[in-house]
């Protein structure tokens, strides 16, 4: 049995171009979930064609014609970022062949399974965990048996309901390091900036803005099991731009004793790795955990989030401001506050511009003081979080609206969420622009803030609908604007 296996790229159309965006126009790691099944299906006999469209940078499944021709079954996984161009090769795919079936996973179809089978030409959906469900869903075609008996599976039935079998029970810690790693041989070289390795799954809390999978659902790899892994992993470093080792974890540093068990098994190996990971500020302060940690890292990133207090609670953070400055001050002790990306999210929807600004003052006194970079990151409708749930609840956005590319232009569905005055914006923009030409002076040779104007407001109220005058930007002048149509949705959607 043939298996085509197919990796969207996140993308949108850029002055008219359609081209990849975010993380997937940098290429920070290969997708590790997909090259992960790649290998599992190879270790189970089965011949498999892995299409990484995310190293190609494009939607284009052409040069993969030939094994779509011979194969028995395409998978594509995708999240809702990438969700308009996993339709796009769907569409590709059935101009081709109408009778090869398709199933798809990650997090967006997972969330989504009925409205997808409902609207769009895919017989399959797996949900959730897919290392073992999709061997079963392949063995389970293969020799013609019942399809209720493959675990975390969504279908349709010879009558056209939508059935949606049970789910397997997650994978333990333990038992992650019994599949396979992904086999980086084959990896194309010199289009990843790194490596990528899982060392948990899951995160122990529940923010209020994040639509990770498994929330308060944290699992890890035995230490030396996952020090095992990176070895392995390790002799691929030749193959990316930079000799690092992404670790995919939602939160590497959620058990700071079993972090240093794993750098006391990599010192004892002497083995000498770069690591890029996501750390929660908090772990970041345990006893011995950055003075170990400093010589492994090569970047991390400290989800900060908001920079007052009330904020951090309604975020579901479970930190303070002081808990973040403790740990930028930890980090630049040790040298590595240079490492670290403290991110930041403005606009969460009960913010005014006065919250943003605290956010940006707070961000600001830990670029001066400690010299961490800061991202500052507009708030986004993306679902799974309880947030876009409470919106969806009122039914002020659906799954539909992520069918097509835009949904990042989209004015309707970043106003559900922010709040703040289009003209604050704007002067919020202008702000940043000009700290960021002050921090020019320190830090010639770096950016040391990361931050956008929204593309929503670029497009629909651009600089000129503001009238000048002596106080800033003044009032907004009555401008003949596009309808705000872009993203509405045009299916009917399944609860």
């Amino acid at each position: 049995m043939k298996i085509l296996l197919v990796a969207p790229p996140i993308m949108d159309y850029v002055e008219g171009q359609l081209c990849p965006i975010a993380m997937d126009a940098t290429r920070e790691c290969p997708p590790y979930g997909i090259y992960s099944l790649a290998r599992i299906l190879k270790d189970n006999g089965y011949e498999v064609v892995l299409a990484d469209l995310i190293a190609r940078g494009s939607n284009d499944i052409q040069s993969f014609l030939p094994d779509l021709h011979d194969c028995s079954l395409v998978g594509i996984g995708a999240t809702t970022l990438s969700w308009p161009t996993a339709r796009d090769v769907i569409k590709q795919i059935r101009q081709v062949r109408e009778d090869v079936p398709i199933v798809l996973g990650g997090i967006h179809p997972t969330m989504f399974d009925r409205h997808i089978l409902d609207n769009f030409p895919v017989q399959f959906v797996i949900r959730g965990e897919a290392e073992i469900a999709v061997t079963a869903l392949c063995r389970a075609l293969e020799n013609h048996q019942e399809l209720s008996e493959v675990p975390n599976l969504s279908w349709r039935d010879n009558g056209g309901r939508i059935i949606r079998n049970p789910l397997g029970p997650l994978i333990p810690g333990n038992e992650l390091a019994s599949f396979p790693l992904p086999d980086y041989s084959e990896l194309p070289a010199g289009v990843y900036k790194a490596l990528s390795i899982e060392s948990s799954r899951g995160c122990a809390f529940d923010c209020a803005f994040c639509s990770t999978s498994y929330r308060r659902s944290w699992r890890a790899m035995p230490a030396e099991s996952f020090v095992d892994r990176l070895a392995l992993v390790m002799e691929h470093v030749d193959r990316v731009e930079n000799p690092a080792i992404h670790i995919v974890d939602d939160e590497f540093s959620t058990n700071p004793k079993r972090v240093l068990a794993i750098v006391d098994h990599i010192r004892r190996r002497g083995m000498t790795p770069q690591l890029v990971y996501d750390s929660r500020a908090t772990d970041l302060l345990a006893d011995g955990f950055v003075a170990n940690i400093a010589e492994f890292t090569h970047r991390f990133l400290v989800g900060a989030e908001c920079g007052y207090d009330e904020g951090l609670q309604r975020a579901g953070k479970r930190t303070s401001t002081r808990v973040l400055e403790d740990a930028a001050r930890k980090l630049y002790e040790f040298g590595i506050s240079q490492r670290a990306d403290f991110s930041f999210i403005i606009g969460l929807p009960w913010e005014t511009r006065t919250e943003v600004e605290k956010t940006i003052r707070f961000a600001m006194h830990l670029l001066g003081n400690y010299g961490v970079h800061v991202l500052l990151q507009w708030y986004c409708e993306i679902p799974g979080s309880r947030l876009w749930q409470e919106e969806r609840d009122k039914q002020l956005v659906n799954e539909a609206m992520y069918d097509d590319y835009g949904f990042f232009r989209d004015l309707y569905l970043f106003r559900t969420g922010v709040q703040v005055d289009p003209r604050d914006i704007w002067e919020i923009t202008e702000m940043l622009d000009k700290l960021l030409l002050v921090t020019k002076v320190p830090y010639r040779h770096e950016e040391m803030i990361e931050f956008a104007l929204p593309d929503p407001i670029a497009a629909y109220f651009p600089r000129q609908t503001f009238s000048e005058n002596d106080t800033g930007l003044g009032s907004l002048r009555e401008v003949s604007r596009p309808p705000l149509r872009v993203g509405i949705p045009r299916r009917r959607i399944t609860a």
